[in-house]
């Protein structure tokens, strides 16, 4: 039931958006000053998730990482890298972000969000819909082009952390 009810919650979303705003990928590490990004729920992905996190750490100077508790605690980051931690109370019955987590985050005013998800994330891309950025940025996913402003198709790779290495090279980082 659950499953149906999120369906239609994106299909009438896909009705309402019809506005497409054009960006040049170029600009998006000069226009960039607060980050967010929204990092994997699944634990067969840490050390991907650790790559992430080294990576975009050195390129954005401020940025922040939205990562679930259950992730967290098999991180290898230290201490200065800028996290929001969630856990499975901030989410409601359908999957989807509390107002809580998402009233949190709007107060950070982020310009820019890119979603690391390999897999459709209705709890992300509730996050990246509710958000006011500038850039949302994303691989592309069955509802990926409904909520991000620019999806990049990385081909299939048997490595995913192959995926993430050109994921980084398209958006020129």
């Amino acid at each position: 039931m659950i499953k149906l009810i999120q369906k239609l919650i994106f299909y009438l979303y896909s009705k309402k958006r019809n506005t497409f705003n054009f960006i040049e990928p170029s600009n998006i590490l000069k226009n960039s000053s607060n980050v967010l990004i929204l990092l994997p729920e699944e634990k067969e992905l840490i050390q991907e998730i650790n790559f992430l996190i080294t990576v975009l750490d050195k390129i954005f100077k401020q940025k922040t990482f939205l990562i679930s508790n259950e992730i967290n605690s098999f991180l290898n980051s230290d201490g200065n890298v800028s996290k929001i931690i969630y856990d499975k109370r901030q989410k409601n019955f359908l999957e989807l972000p509390g107002k809580e987590l998402i009233k949190l985050l709007s107060l950070k005013n982020f310009d820019t969000i890119i979603d690391c998800n390999l897999k459709d994330s209705n709890f992300h891309y509730w996050i990246t819909k509710s958000l006011n950025a500038k850039f949302k940025i994303g691989l592309y996913r069955k509802n990926s082009t409904l909520f991000n402003n620019l999806v990049l198709k990385v081909k299939n790779i048997e490595s995913t952390i192959n995926i993430y290495k050109n994921f980084l090279y398209l958006l020129k980082l």
